[in-house]
């Protein structure tokens, strides 16, 4: 072969340059980062699909893998923090959302960025680019493309989470329409307490662990309203002394004689009808207005009567206590201190000797333990109150929870053993009260302590779980014989429900939105923005809603948060005035309403990939092969993760 190049230098000399030029045009037709190649090797099968009918080919995975290779050089903390330079599904979906809302230019857009980072950073442009042209294996044009994209997704991302004044009006009118959009209805509540759905005992173990995770949390005050914790608790006993004896004693007042009666008229007479000062007429109007001036003596007499009698228990309690240490306001009780307090009992029958009433009624809490809330369902002294810490009145609950043995941090001096000042409630009736043992807040020791609340919550927690996985046979019984079957079955009732809305205008255009009360449920937002939703969706031509199949107009929602299924039958939807709503629409209070239901959270909230898969009902086409893509052509979910994320299933309507 040598020798025959040697002797044909001439023919050699082709074969060399027709070689060469074939392996330049193939390396430029067939180059890994060629479009061309792209098209040829991988093709225009589908990739995934979105919700509005979107097809996304290999080929466009190619190019957005390129794409998030030139993103991820540039450094952006957006990207970063958004995770864009990991997935290209996330990429593509933002991106997507950004050229909808018409926020993505051109390629001159992404050159006039290039250039403006290239200056920031001292970086000539052309090698800037180079950069990035090798490291996504793009064109020039491509990259600025690339960037313009970016630009949009930046812009994009900040007008989503920048407040009220960047919303649309389309964007606010329909987002009036669905909030003030008023359905009608019934339905049944399955919940996990009165629900006729069995289940099993639980177990000493399931026990354990439910008092193990809600043990710390104060009652209710955890997840389902979940808490074992005992709060600050008491005993106490307490004296009273009913109006009715003060009154008793007021009324023998030698101030309530005719002769003192017609001197207080006489000096007081601007408070009564004016008459003539003649004898005859001076009686005459006396006797007109005996009933009145009584009255008001009275009063003041039994005012009189409460102070002293007042000053009387706090006097005896001061005497009581005389010799006991005091520091910072506080009494250092002796340890035997329970064997010498003074009776409430003692201090009852010597108020009764002293004023010449009744004894006073002495109560206990007995062995009962009651928090400081409960104080004030305590009949009478539970709204009693007392000014001797200052102008503001305090009650007797506020007392309790000032204990100095709960450590509050507090102005009111109060602790175990001693006798609180004189309180009076609105009635007139006066109260003392001593509490006479403390327990601070403390996890439950052990399961017994509140084991009846442990056993509920767990049955209750199991009774949802399982009315969750019978979803589709409740929803077969509503749909063929309706809610008054499903009612029978679980043994609860069918409830109405009427103008239900996600908001009230009231309250919108102040910035407030409450959406309506659900029959036994209560206040869910969940659960009312499913059900409008579905009856929005419903044909508003034709047929009436309520003649239209059970099946086309009844739904079943699961209700965690209460931990119960709801079974809803809609019957009418009533839409919103249409001249209302541009009065809303310019509402500066209704405007911040819809930016925060459009904006709550943090963009990494708003933009997860997860959320934007959920937003465009995005799907891959074949996710068992994405499954076992590598690292480099896989996409990366949003944990990390190789697996493909899908989209997710609808609840069931």
């Amino acid at each position: 072969m040598l020798k025959f190049f040697r002797k044909n230098e001439k023919a050699s000399r082709w074969i060399l340059i027709v070689g060469m030029t074939f392996l330049m045009v193939s390396w430029l037709v067939f180059d890994k980062s060629s479009s061309f190649l792209t098209e040829l090797l991988i093709g225009r099968a589908t990739w995934a699909t979105t919700i509005d009918g979107v097809t996304v080919t290999e080929g466009d995975r190619a190019r957005l893998q390129q794409e998030v290779r030139v993103v991820g050089m540039l450094g952006d903390p957006t990207v970063r923090a958004l995770g864009l330079d990991k997935d290209p599904i996330h990429w593509y979906l933002l991106t997507l959302e950004a050229e909808r809302a018409g926020l993505v230019g051109g390629a001159a857009d992404g050159q006039a960025q290039l250039a403006a980072m290239a200056t920031a950073n001292k970086v000539p442009e052309r090698n800037l680019l180079a950069g990035l042209c090798g490291e996504g294996g793009q064109t020039p044009t491509e990259v600025f493309e690339t960037i313009a994209k970016l630009n949009g997704v930046l812009r994009y991302v900040n007008l989503v989470t920048s407040g009220p004044a960047r919303l649309s009006a389309p964007r606010l009118e329909q987002s009036a329409a669905a909030l003030l959009a008023a359905v009608t209805g019934e339905l049944v509540v399955l919940d996990g307490v009165k629900t006729k759905v069995e289940v099993e005992t639980p177990t000493e173990a399931a026990l354990q662990e439910q008092l193990k995770e809600y043990g710390e949390v104060a009652t209710g005050a955890g997840k389902f309203g979940f808490g074992y914790r005992i709060s600050d608790r008491v005993k106490m006993e307490w004296l009273m002394i009913p109006t009715a004896s003060i009154t008793t004693i007021a009324q023998q007042s030698p101030a309530l004689t005719n002769i003192e009666l017609r001197k207080y008229w006489m000096e007081h007479q601007t408070e009564f009808p004016a008459t003539a000062l003649s004898s005859t007429a001076d009686m005459a109007s006396f006797d007109a207005s005996r009933d009145a001036v009584k009255a008001k003596v009275l009063t003041a007499t039994i005012a009189e009567k409460s102070k002293e009698i007042s000053k009387f228990i706090s006097d005896r309690m001061q005497l009581s206590m005389r010799g006991i240490p005091q520091v910072n306001g506080y009494f250092t009780l002796p340890a035997d201190w329970a064997a010498k307090e003074f009776p409430l009992a003692q201090l009852a029958a010597e108020v009764a000797e002293k004023f010449a009433i009744a004894p006073p009624t002495v109560q206990a809490s007995s062995e009962s333990w009651i928090s400081p809330k409960e104080v004030a369902a305590i009949p009478g002294l539970g709204t009693a109150t007392t000014t001797r810490f200052g102008a503001q009145p305090v009650n007797a609950g506020q007392l309790v929870e000032a204990l100095r043995e709960f450590n509050q941090k507090t102005t009111l001096i109060a602790q175990s053993g001693v006798i609180s000042p004189v309180l009076q409630n609105a009635a007139g009736d006066l109260f003392v009260f001593r509490v006479t043992s403390v327990e601070v807040s403390h996890t439950p020791a052990s399961i017994d302590i509140v084991r009846d609340a442990l056993i509920a919550d767990v049955n209750r927690l199991h009774r949802y779980e399982k009315l969750v996985g019978m979803t589709s046979e409740i929803q077969r019984e509503a749909f063929d014989q309706g809610l008054g079957a499903v009612a029978t079955t679980y043994g609860t009732s069918v409830e109405q429900y009427r103008d239900l809305r996600q908001g009230e205008k009231q309250f919108l255009q102040y910035g407030m939105k409450f959406p309506g009360q659900l029959p036994i449920l209560g206040s869910d937002a969940a659960v009312v923005k499913a059900v409008v939703e579905k009856a929005m969706s419903l044909p508003t031509s034709g047929t009436r809603i309520a003649d239209m199949p059970l099946s086309e107009r009844t739904l079943v929602i699961p209700a965690p948060e209460k931990l119960a299924v709801v079974v809803v039958r809609i019957d009418s939807i009533t839409q919103m005035n249409r001249g209302e709503i541009p009065a809303l629409v310019t509402n500066q209070r209704f405007r911040s309403v819809i930016a925060s239901d459009q904006a709550t959270g943090s963009p990494q909230d708003l933009f997860t990939l997860e959320a934007l898969i959920a937003r465009n009902g995005f799907a891959l086409a074949n996710p068992a092969k994405e499954d076992g893509a590598d690292g480099a052509d896989g996409a990366d979910g949003a944990d990390g993760k190789k697996d493909a994320p899908v989209a997710p299933a609808k609840a069931a309507q």
